[in-house]
């Protein structure tokens, strides 16, 4: 027929493909979770036949191949397996099999050879096909696009390192481009960092926690939505859309569980040698239920985050004297004041360290316990003596969430429901009797300390762990520790005001070709990273890994405002008498938003009103480009140093 056009399917061709498969005696299940790499022809708007592939890695089931019983034999069909094995061919894919019951001679045409059912690859297993959707009676068959003793970077899989948020919305992204891929996760089950908190209530609602890509494919499985400006818990994230992700055919057999990285290095190569670096492929060398295991890559995504590495309560950035010795009182991150760790904290006297939001969500939980358990007290330490970044935005913020939170802790100061000490830098911690001094030097010189503590919570952010790529060669800022063209879009010191520049791979890469670092760990130290901003980020990485440069250039932020530039809560906790953020008085602060044009020919700058500068690739920039100052659970930026906002 000369009227027939292909074209990718979509949810809503599931009805007319689930018709053509029954028609035709084929197996539904599993095939509405791929409906992505299926295809579809048409004639006349109407679809008439369909063929799919499930991908796995660099290997792929080819599947429901099926044509409408009126227009069989006359070349659709064969029109459909052509197409699948070309798009198989230019996207690396190394072998293709198929289960077939009566049509064995057919694909014998197309250099398909029959085999053993369990000689087929590992990956293939978690088919529904191979799990009983087929009879036992079907024969397998193979057929090998590429020789795989013939060395070639570009067939390896792309390592993606972390299945937490933004890695798995990295995995979607390549499974969207048919690149192969693994993701590799220290913890037996993804999504573990936000479970370490996950009775924390985000204070960014849905909309900006799934991304569209795994929105999408789960959709297509019948899966709901959850409401947009719902407030999720961090553990909700994981339940109600990362794990159901995971567990999606073409996903769960290309995520690897228990496997903590150690190193990525290139085979062959120190970070000393140039020649022909570029041409070898990344080794990753992990601990896999206790053994050590390497795999090759073709390119790395480093989305393994910082929260396994916490800063220490020490505030010369290594852990304060004795702060090692009483460790077992030091909890560092958000415990469950109110559920698993209620008896460590009730009746107890607690030191809180830190500025963030994580710090603000550990006082609020222990002022509820204070409340339900006589004898629960509560002190505060924070480094800096200038509290408009500790408070936020309030109702200037654009997530509400956030605002309120900010303003709930300065009512929980205000009150003098606790002890609260400004300006504090911790340098000792000492026991003394059964309890803990915290020891500190204050803003003006002198020596103060916090008497009679018993558990203390450290809240004073995270940091890169920058050892696992220590035999590549990477660029990091130098205070930061972010990548190094990030450094000077987010610098705290200078960008408090709510806004982050458009950025993508040109900015997440390093010196070593293919490898990127992704997600707040891109952010370094800097406390002001949204989960929206790291799916924008793989979006534009992997476009830029499957040569799609001018999508990879297309960056677009969307992320809400904090509100601090306009915020003040009365004269003892702002900065300064000027406007946004130290730069001009309110009244005329539209100056923030005008840069000097020499310095953004250089790239230099950055507006902290609502409004992103140019990058040096093109860029769509939204309306609202802000969120410096937060993170999914997280910290605002530190008291800015006096000066504008734009740099």
């Amino acid at each position: 027929m000369n009227n027939i056009s292909l074209r990718q399917a979509n949810a809503a061709d599931w009805p007319a493909i689930s018709a053509l498969l029954e028609a035709n005696k084929l197996p539904l299940d599993g095939a509405r979770a791929h409906i992505n790499t299926f295809i579809v022809a048409e004639a006349n708007h109407e679809v008439v036949a369909c063929a799919g592939a499930e991908l796995y890695g660099d290997v792929t089931l080819l599947r429901s191949v099926a044509v409408a019983p009126g227009l069989q034999g006359q070349g659709i069909g064969k029109g459909l397996v052509s197409f699948m094995l070309q798009e198989a061919r230019r996207r690396n894919i190394a072998e293709v099999y198929l289960l077939t019951t009566t049509a064995a001679k057919y694909f014998e045409r197309y250099g398909f050879a029959p085999m053993a059912q369990t000689s087929a690859p590992a990956l293939l297993n978690a088919s529904a096909e191979l799990q009983g959707a087929c009879p036992a009676s079907a024969q397998l068959m193979g057929l090998a696009l590429v020789d795989r003793l013939a060395p070639s970077l570009d067939r390896l899989p792309v390592a993606v390192l972390g299945a937490g948020p933004v890695g798995l919305a990295a995995a979607a992204k390549l499974l969207e481009r048919g690149i192969p891929f693994v993701v590799l996760e220290a913890a037996p089950r993804v999504g573990a960092n936000l479970l370490d908190y996950g009775h924390v209530r985000l204070f960014s609602p849905w909309q900006y926690n799934v991304d569209h890509t795994m929105r999408d494919m789960l959709q297509a499985t019948g899966w709901k939505m959850p409401p947009l400006q719902e407030l999720p818990l961090a553990s909700e994230v994981v339940t109600r859309v990362l794990q159901p992700f995971a567990e999606l055919p073409q996903v769960s057999g290309n995520i690897l569980l228990n496997t903590k990285v150690l190193s990525v290095s290139r085979e062959g190569f120190d970070k000393v040698k140039t020649a022909g670096r570029e041409k070898a492929p990344f080794v990753i060398r992990a601990r896999q239920n206790g053994k050590d295991v390497e795999l090759k890559a073709r390119a790395v995504i480093d989305s393994t985050g910082t929260w396994n590495t916490p800063n220490p309560v020490g505030a010369n950035g290594v852990p304060a004297v004795g702060e090692e010795q009483v460790a077992s009182r030091v909890f560092y991150g958000i415990p469950d004041v109110a559920g698993v760790a209620r008896a460590r904290y009730a009746g107890k006297k607690t030191l809180v360290v830190g500025a963030g939001h994580s710090a603000a969500n550990a006082l609020l939980l222990l002022a509820d316990l204070a409340k339900q358990a006589p004898g629960t007290k509560l002190a505060w330490s924070v480094r800096s003596p200038v509290l408009t970044r500790v408070f936020g935005g309030g109702d200037a913020d654009a997530l509400p969430a956030r605002g309120a939170l900010g303003t709930a802790l300065k009512q929980l100061r205000d009150s003098g429901g606790l002890e609260f000490v400004a300006g504090l830098r911790v340098t000792e911690l000492r026991e003394q009797g059964d309890k803990l001094v915290a020891v500190g030097v204050t803003a003006d010189g002198r020596s103060q300390s916090i008497e009679g503590v018993d558990e203390i919570i450290c809240a004073t952010g995270q940091r890169p762990n920058l050892t696992l790529t220590s035999e590549l060669r990477v660029k990091h800022d130098p205070w930061l520790e972010s990548n190094e063209a990030l450094g000077p879009l987010i610098d705290p010191n200078l960008h408090s005001c709510g806004t982050v520049r458009p950025h993508g791979h040109r900015e997440l890469g390093h010196p070593e070709p293919g490898l990127y670092t992704v997600g707040v760990k891109s952010y370094g130290r800097a406390p002001t990273f949204l989960m929206a901003t790291g799916f924008e980020q793989v979006r534009s990485v992997v476009a830029a890994l499957a040569g799609d440069i001018e999508a990879a250039d297309r960056v677009e932020l969307d992320l809400p405002e904090t509100g601090v530039c306009s915020a003040s809560f009365g004269p003892e906790d702002t900065a300064d008498a000027g406007g946004c953020c130290g730069g001009p008085p309110k009244e005329d602060a539209s100056a923030c938003c005008v840069l000097d044009e020499t310095k953004k020919a250089q790239g230099e700058g950055g507006c902290g009103c609502g409004t992103a500068p140019a990058t040096q690739a093109p860029v769509a920039v939204a309306a609202k480009a802000g969120g410096c100052g937060t993170s999914s659970c997280g910290a605002p930026a530190p008291a800015k140093a006096k000066t504008s906002c734009c740099g």
